[in-house]
């Protein structure tokens, strides 16, 4: 059951819902909101971080390490994925979100989830764009070293690899997966709400 996927301190109440005698804590609403908030400021802050190194060290690669095409071509796309990434982060984090507070407990939590889901739908196909430009400028750097050392080449093929299964595979299906469990709340919700008669 779709209730069955949410969170310990919410499974009463969606379990409870429906019934005869249907039950909304406003306070349980609240903060589990409050949770949610948080976990997406701390995700906001750690993905600006990581845009951001990304964005300075392919900088600093196309401008101070030997490159070739491939390498310059990866570089060029990394810094503009990344760069448009973190952009968008610092936009969302200064739009006004207002306080749960200032509206109905149901409407603030439901849109909250509805932030959730949007975000990690977009996460899906962001996460899939990395894997090119990285997997560019691996075979880049592997022509450019393969003479220096024997290993060098295998290790970027694998790298290669790595990324293709991470970027193009797995991070996007776990994304998807994300976005169909908050989907699913937004339902459960929804169905609680219709039978509660809101």
């Amino acid at each position: 059951m779709a209730c069955d996927e949410m969170p310990d301190d919410l499974k009463i109440l969606w379990k409870e819902a429906g019934t005869d005698r249907p039950m909304f804590s406003p306070d349980q609403l609240r903060q589990e909101t409050e949770k949610m908030q948080a976990r997406r400021r701390k995700s906001d802050v750690v993905g600006a971080a990581v845009m951001a190194i990304f964005v300075v060290g392919y900088t600093i690669i196309f401008f101070f390490i030997p490159n070739n095409t491939l390498t310059l071509a990866g570089s060029i796309l990394s810094v503009l994925i990344c760069g448009i990434w973190l952009i968008d982060i610092l936009m969302k984090r200064a739009r006004v979100v207002p306080d749960p507070g200032e509206t109905d407990s149901v409407r603030f939590y439901r849109a909250e989830l509805e932030r959730a889901r949007d975000n990690h739908r977009t996460l899906a196909w962001r996460i899939a764009l990395l894997a090119p430009p990285f997997i560019l400028w691996d075979i880049g750097f592997a022509r450019i070293f393969a003479k220096a050392a024997w290993f060098i080449e295998p290790l970027m093929w694998f790298d290669c690899v790595l990324l293709l299964a991470v970027f193009a595979f797995f991070g996007p299906l776990k994304q998807l997966k994300l976005t169909r469990k908050y989907q699913d709340r937004i339902a459960a919700l929804d169905g609680s709400i219709r039978s509660e008669g809101r």
